[in-house]
């Protein structure tokens, strides 16, 4: 049990603790103003707006639980669903923004007694869902907003963003290409394409997991080939309920502070900054992410010196509350999935 444990050790939790908040001290130091803070006055439409925020935080979750619950077609109650969302959520704050907590969910599903081989379909599923979900939003976007407002500024950094970012679509248009063909298609094509990739010399040290991910695309295929519009609906549904709440959250708590009026360019600079963080190597995007939501966003907040108070409002509602939550389950659920092995 230890060696299955080790893995969700108090260090996984406080180490992008330690991150964020550090950078978010930093920030306090340098830029926090108390004359600033001092012209915001706490009244109930400010209490209401926070509260918005919460429901969009839940609504973040609410939209996972039933991705999960449809996923599985039923099969895992609406209490197990939580969970597993619950678990995910805490996977995707200890891990680098890279690797998510998808990553984790095939563990978390097949304690929940569902068939790895579905488990693992269910992954892909959901990749793609959340990929399909950026892809189609960009385009939608630009239809309201000219190209040029999506990124901060015309300085280096934001030319880096922005060749970043136009790299980081083209490889998720290309993600979803793969995933599309392989599980509805022709998944042996890709999984020979797949294999015949990490065969090149400098990366054939990953062909043994590149052959594996293969595989795992043909057992998809199978899974959820023949659904109806009935098993995708409220997928997609899930899909678009969950990420829109996610990036809601800020504009309720720029509301609930001051007034707005570019909530969809809000909206949209989110949208940047998530795929930008993607490339954040430290665990949840800790520290990174504040400081791409500073440069970002900070521009919306008409007194500067309370940026930091709304960072730190935004990541105890959208992060911290995870690492929580995740510290107060997983030691259970760890001892209730594993425990048993070692009797």
């Amino acid at each position: 049990m230890e060696k299955e444990s080790s893995g969700f050790s108090i260090w996984k939790i406080l180490l992008p603790t330690f991150i964020g908040m550090g950078v978010i001290i930093y920030m306090f130091s340098r830029e926090f103003n108390v004359a600033d803070l001092k012209q915001i006055s706490v009244t109930g439409h400010t209490v209401f707006w926070i509260a918005i925020a919460f429901c969009f935080m839940l609504g973040r979750d609410v939209g996972f639980v039933i991705r999960y619950r449809y996923l599985t077609e039923k099969q895992l109650s609406w209490k197990q669903c939580i969970k597993v969302t619950l678990l995910a959520e805490f996977g995707t704050a200890i891990t680098p923004s890279s690797v998510g907590g998808s990553s984790m969910a095939v563990l978390f599903l097949a304690k929940e007694n569902i068939p790895v081989g579905r488990s693992t379909a269910m992954v892909f599923v959901t990749l793609l869902l959340d990929e399909m979900f950026f892809v189609v939003t960009f385009p939608i976007l630009l239809l309201f907003l000219p190209f040029h407002t999506l990124f901060a500024d015309n300085t280096a950094l934001g030319s880096g963003v922005l060749v970043l970012f136009i790299v980081a679509y083209i490889i998720k248009m290309l993600l979803c290409t793969i995933l599309i063909i392989g599980l509805f298609f022709k998944p042996q094509a890709i999984r020979w394409l797949i294999i015949k990739i990490f065969r090149l010399p400098f990366l054939r040290r990953w062909h043994k997991g590149a052959a594996k991910a293969g595989d795992d695309i043909i057992i998809s295929s199978k899974e959820i080939r023949g659904k109806t519009f009935s098993y995708w609906f409220p997928l997609i549904t899930a899909t678009i309920l969950s990420w829109s709440s996610r990036y809601l959250v800020v504009n309720a708590i720029f509301i609930a502070f001051f007034e707005v009026h570019d909530n969809l360019l809000i909206f949209a600079r989110q949208f940047v900054m998530w795929v930008v963080m993607v490339v954040s190597p430290t665990p949840g995007g800790s520290g990174f992410t504040e400081f791409i939501f500073k440069q970002y966003l900070s521009e919306f907040i008409p007194l500067a010196g309370v940026v930091p108070v709304i960072i730190l409002l935004w990541r105890l509602l959208t992060y911290y509350n995870y690492l929580f939550v995740g510290a107060l389950i997983v030691p259970g659920w760890v001892k209730k999935s594993f425990g048993k092995k070692e009797d």
